[in-house]
Formats: C-alpha cells, sequence, structure tokens
C-alpha cells in the first residue's frame, strides 16, 4: 500500500490527482485541508480528510507520519513559509518522495512573446514559486 498525503487538497489540480489516485485500490490518500467546503464531498473511498494548515507543525507531523509520497498543491503570499514547514516535516518523518505544483516561467523558460507577457503580467508574483523551488531542489528531497 502506498501512502500519499496531498497538501492543499481542495485546490483545483489536487481534485483531479485525488479523483485519479482514487480509482488505485494500492493507493491510501490523506487530504489536508484548512476548508473542507470546499472538496466536492464525494472522494474516493481510500481517502482521508485531515481539517488543518500545513504551517500548524503539529498537525503536519501528525499527518506526515508514515507517509510515502507527498503532493503539494499550494499557494499564497507565503508559499516560500509553507514549503519550508512541509520540507522540514518531510526530513523529520523520512519521507523523500515530494511533488510540489508551482507556477510557468519560474525559471524565465517560457519564451518568445508570450514569455515576455507572462514576464510582464505575473513576474512579481513568481518569486514566491521560484524561492519555494530553490528551497526544494536545496532539500536533498527527491
Amino acid at each position: 500500500m502506498t501512502k500519499v498525503l496531498i497538501l492543499g487538497a481542495s485546490g483545483q489540480i489536487a481534485r483531479w490527482a485525488v479523483q485519479m489516485l482514487g480509482e488505485h485500490a494500492d493507493i491510501e490518500q490523506t487530504l489536508l485541508v484548512r476548508d473542507p467546503k470546499k472538496l466536492s464531498g464525494h472522494e474516493p473511498s481510500n481517502a482521508k480528510v485531515v481539517i488543518g494548515n500545513v504551517l500548524d507543525k503539529k498537525l503536519l507531523k501528525d499527518a506526515m507520519t508514515g507517509q510515502d509520497i507527498v503532493y503539494a498543491n499550494l499557494t499564497g503570499e507565503d508559499l516560500d513559509k509553507q514549503a519550508q514547514a512541509v520540507i522540514a516535516a518531510m526530513q523529520a518523518a523520512g519521507v523523500k518522495r515530494l511533488v510540489f505544483v508551482l507556477s510557468l516561467g519560474i525559471y524565465d523558460e517560457v519564451p518568445g512573446k508570450f514569455g515576455a507577457w507572462n514576464n510582464a503580467t505575473i513576474g512579481e508574483d513568481l518569486k514566491p514559486f521560484r524561492r519555494t523551488a530553490d528551497a526544494i531542489e536545496a532539500s536533498g528531497l527527491d
């Protein structure tokens, strides 16, 4: 049985992941959400819901214990602070595998006019995403 902790499980991309993982009997999901009202109410039978915030160290530590994979679908002005909390909890729990959804353009990798538009439009908003990516890359997590 593979255990997957999904952080920010009520986000649009995360909800798709929850449904797809729900099709696998060999996967056990733990869904961490701040607001359970944002969930569909039709979560798969292999998913249990935990209500809380990743910045709650005890809650995150408890949710992290025994997991094999962490999928993070987080956002906000404090994204890099959230990421540091996730990294610390994973390292403390010995969880190595992390999938963290970030954003297009954090490496200035988008070419052409769209890349220029993207950078001009949301370039400042990408800074916490880039800091998050840098922290993950430096963490030694897989």
